[in-house]
């Protein structure tokens, strides 16, 4: 999924679909605010979201007018930032199973 390529875009976008699902799937449960944990969860899912749509939208500008993403600048930006919110939504994950393990 490099940027700039039809798989890169496809992966981009159903990324953005699958955070939107996510964010209201937790939006939509009763009582979700009252644990932080989802609330950790749901602001992290909202943050990948807000990245992958511009960078889906980014993707397919660059296919419609065949621009070149691959610029090294840009790329170490989207690779920095891509990490930072994987990294991000693990230890959301750790900290909510911790809360899970502590319930029961």
């Amino acid at each position: 999924g490099s940027p700039g390529t039809w798989s890169g875009m496809a992966l981009r976008v159903s990324q953005c679909v699958f955070a939107a699902a996510s964010v209201f799937a937790m939006f939509s449960a009763y009582g979700f605010s009252n644990y932080s944990a989802y609330f950790y969860m749901n602001f992290a899912s909202v943050l990948q979201f807000l990245w992958s749509l511009p960078l889906a939208c980014l993707d397919i500008f660059s296919l419609r007018n065949e621009k070149d993403l691959h610029a090294p600048d840009r790329l170490l930006l989207i690779v920095i930032i891509d990490w930072e919110i994987k990294e991000e939504k693990i230890l959301q994950q750790k900290h909510y199973c911790r809360k899970l393990e502590k319930r029961i």
